[in-house]
C-alpha cells in the first residue's frame, strides 16, 4: 500500500459529512406545505389530518435521504476517482460545503426553535381570547334559561373573532399579547362588521337584521 492509497483511506475515514440532506428534506416539507396550503381551501391542522402529515414527511425523508447519499457518493469519487493531487484540492471544496451546510442546518433549526415558540404563545394568546370573549358573551345573558343556549353560541363566535384578530395581526405581534414588550393599543381589533360577518358565517344574525341592510339600499 503506497502513500497515496494510504492519504486516500484516511481522508475517507475523516471525511466530510453535511447536512444537505437534511436542509434538502427541511425544504421540502416547507415548499410541500405551502403548496398544499395554496391548494387546498381549508387548511386543517396536523391532528385533523394524520394522512396529509405522513405524507408530506415520508416525500421529505426520501429527498433527504436521496441528496445525502448523492453528496456521499460525490465525497467518494472525489477521493478515489481522483489522479495525482488534484483530488485534495477538490476535497478540500466538498469540505467546505460541508462546514456551510451545517452552519445553515444550525441557522434553520434556530429559525425553527423560534417559530415553535411564536406559534405556542400566539396558540396561547389565542385561547385566553377565546375564552374572555366566552366569559363576556355569558355574562350578557339575563335570563338564567337562556345562559345554556349562549355557552353553545359562544364557542364557535369567539373562535371566529380570534381567527379574525390572528388574520388581522399575525402570529409574531399576538404572541406578544398581553406582554410589556407590545401594548395593546398597537393591535388592530375585530369591527362589528367581523362581529356581524362571524354571525352570519354561523347562521346566528337574525333575519330581520340580516335584510335590513338591502332594505336601507332600496330605500335610497
Amino acid at each position: 500500500m503506497n502513500m497515496q492509497t494510504r492519504a486516500k483511506l484516511s481522508a475517507w475515514a475523516k471525511r466530510p459529512r453535511g447536512s444537505l440532506g437534511w436542509i434538502a428534506a427541511i425544504a421540502t416539507l416547507v415548499v410541500a406545505a405551502s403548496i398544499y396550503q395554496v391548494l387546498s381551501p381549508a387548511w386543517q391542522l396536523p391532528m385533523r389530518a394524520p394522512a396529509i402529515v405522513l405524507a408530506l414527511l415520508a416525500l421529505s425523508a426520501a429527498v433527504g435521504l436521496a441528496v445525502h447519499r448523492s453528496f456521499k457518493s460525490t465525497v467518494g469519487k472525489t477521493i478515489f476517482s481522483g489522479q495525482g493531487r488534484g483530488w485534495q484540492a477538490r476535497l478540500a471544496i466538498v469540505r467546505d460545503v460541508a462546514r456551510e451546510s451545517n452552519i445553515l442546518l444550525g441557522m434553520l433549526l434556530l429559525l425553527a426553535v423560534l417559530g415553535l415558540g411564536s406559534l405556542i404563545l400566539a396558540s396561547r394568546s389565542v385561547q385566553g381570547i377565546v375564552s374572555g370573549c366566552e366569559t363576556n358573551l355569558q355574562a350578557q345573558v339575563d335570563l338564567p334559561e337562556d345562559q345554556a343556549l349562549a355557552a353553545l353560541v359562544a364557542q364557535p363566535v369567539c373562535q371566529c373573532l380570534a381567527q379574525t384578530f390572528l388574520e388581522r395581526n399575525g402570529v409574531i405581534r399576538l404572541a406578544l399579547f398581553n406582554t410589556p414588550l407590545l401594548e395593546v393599543s398597537a393591535f388592530k381589533g375585530v369591527t362589528e362588521a367581523d362581529e356581524r360577518r362571524c354571525l352570519e358565517q354561523l347562521d346566528l344574525l337574525p333575519e330581520a337584521t340580516a335584510v335590513a341592510p338591502p332594505q336601507a339600499s332600496e330605500s335610497r
